[in-house]
């Protein structure tokens, strides 16, 4: 039997009970790219225990101590990348919650099992005694959806909300992101008071459902939701790797310069805050925000 220790974190906000929730496990050196490699089904049995939004698992490099190999499981769903996991296990070791990882200055460089490295940041602002957090996720490019097919989710969106909604554009993400369906509603829809039936949202045929519109408060420029029923997800209270297909097209759309900085906020029940800027350059999505340790053990297996 060996024990392991955690932290649950809540991502993009400074509260308790707000934001999008991950439990991180910190595992030895090696444990998820060297000969000792932790099993998925162990880790898929971890996550169906903790019965968190994302359950994500950390080990040093056994090859480069500065880099951190991570993997991600949703129950029994392993996405490919999980940007609010990542942001979350930022906060656990920048602030050294997870001591058995080694201490970390202010960048955190991360290593997914399909070999994408992910950098990230604790940000010091003068403004506030609150640290923030940045993470660089790579820019999802999308292709808008024929006008039939625009039709047919237009239609399931009404559906889903009970009333009439003005869908102005649908369109997908390319490459290894073709399941997120990005759906963009009249900025009045009022998306964060919108009941949506789960069940209708099935139909799309996509696994990730993103809803969003701009908005007519200076505050803030867009708001969002993402649905993931098919995934056994009814709702991500907020989702980085969403943004990775939102942030460009609002940058586009409303005018923004290369890494403009966005305020924005995704409108689940838990809610969370997010400012978010398009390296165009880079072709990175960069998001910054704040999170809240909410507490942290250990298990034995």
């Amino acid at each position: 039997m060996a024990t392991y220790p955690y932290v649950i974190v809540n991502a993009f906000t400074r509260t308790a009970f707000g934001g999008n929730p991950a439990v991180i496990v910190a595992l030895p050196s090696g444990f998820l790219s060297g000969y000792q490699t932790f099993s998925e089904e162990t880790m898929i049995r971890i996550s169906l225990t903790f019965a968190q939004p994302i359950c994500v698992f950390l080990s040093l490099s056994p090859d480069d101590s500065t880099i951190i190999d991570v993997r991600f499981y949703s129950g029994a769903h392993a996405p490919l990348i999980c940007g609010h996991a990542m942001f979350a296990a930022v906060k656990a070791l920048c602030t050294n919650a997870l001591p058995s990882l080694g201490q970390w200055g202010s960048e955190v460089k991360f290593r997914t099992k399909a070999g994408t490295n992910i950098s990230a940041w604790n940000v010091a602002e003068s403004v506030s005694d609150e640290e923030k957090y940045e993470i660089a996720l790579p820019a999802t490019p999308v292709t808008a959806l024929p006008d039939a097919e625009t039709a047919r989710i237009a239609s399931l969106v009404s559906e889903a909300a009970g009333r009439d909604v003005q869908v102005k554009y649908a369109a997908k993400g390319e490459g290894n992101m073709d399941n997120y369906l990005m759906i963009v509603v009249g900025r009045n829809e009022n998306i964060g008071d919108m009941t949506l039936d789960i069940d209708v949202l099935r139909k799309t045929s996509y696994s990730i459902n993103i809803i969003t519109h701009n908005t007519p408060d200076a505050d803030h420029i867009f708001v969002s939701r993402m649905l993931a029923p098919a995934l056994g997800l009814p709702e991500d209270q907020v989702c980085g790797s969403a943004h990775t297909l939102l942030v460009p097209y609002w940058a586009t759309q409303l005018g923004k310069k290369d890494r403009e900085e966005m305020y924005v906020r995704q409108v689940s029940p838990r809610g969370g805050e997010l400012w978010v800027a398009w390296d165009q350059d880079k072709s990175l999505v960069r998001l910054k925000g704040y999170a809240k340790v909410f507490g942290k053990g250990e298990f034995t297996i």
